[in-house]
C-alpha cells in the first residue's frame, strides 16, 4: 500500500504543473494496472479530461484503482465514477444542466406572445399640436 501512496503522490506533484495532463494520467493509470502506455490509453484520459478536469479524472482512477484490481474495459466504469464526484461537487449545477428546457421554451413563447400583444394595442398619441 505504501508504494500505491508514494506513487498517487509522484503523479499528483506531475499533474499540478503539467501542460500534457492526458499523458501523466494515462502513465499513472499503467504503473496502477500494469499495462504498456498507449495513445488509446491517453485519448481515452483526454476526453475524460475534456469533460471533468484533471483532478476530477485523477482521483476517480485512484477510486477505480482501490475498487477494481483489474479492469477490461476501463472507459465506462471510470466515466461513472468520474460523473459521480463531478455530481457530488457540482450537484446543484450539474443536475440543472440536464433538466429539459421544453417548459422554460414554452413560457418564454408565451412571454413573447404577450409582448407582441401590448405592442400591437399600444397607441402612440399624435405630436400635432404640442408645439
Amino acid at each position: 500500500m505504501p508504494e500505491f501512496e508514494n506513487n498517487s503522490e509522484f503523479y499528483y506533484e506531475k499533474l499540478k504543473d503539467s501542460d500534457k495532463p492526458g499523458t501523466v494520467i494515462a502513465a499513472f493509470y499503467c504503473s496502477l494496472y500494469n499495462v504498456p502506455a498507449s495513445k488509446q490509453l491517453t485519448f481515452m484520459s483526454n476526453k475524460l479530461l475534456s469533460v471533468f478536469g484533471r483532478f476530477t479524472v485523477f482521483f476517480a482512477l485512484i477510486d477505480m484503482a482501490g475498487s477494481y484490481p483489474t479492469v477490461e474495459n476501463a472507459y465506462p466504469l471510470w466515466y461513472t465514477i468520474c460523473k459521480r464526484k463531478f455530481e457530488a461537487a457540482h450537484g446543484d449545477v450539474f443536475s440543472r444542466s440536464h433538466e429539459s428546457l421544453d417548459g422554460f421554451l414554452s413560457s418564454l413563447d408565451k412571454e413573447l406572445a404577450q409582448v407582441k400583444r401590448r405592442k400591437k394595442e399600444l397607441t402612440i398619441p399624435s405630436s400635432e399640436g404640442l408645439a
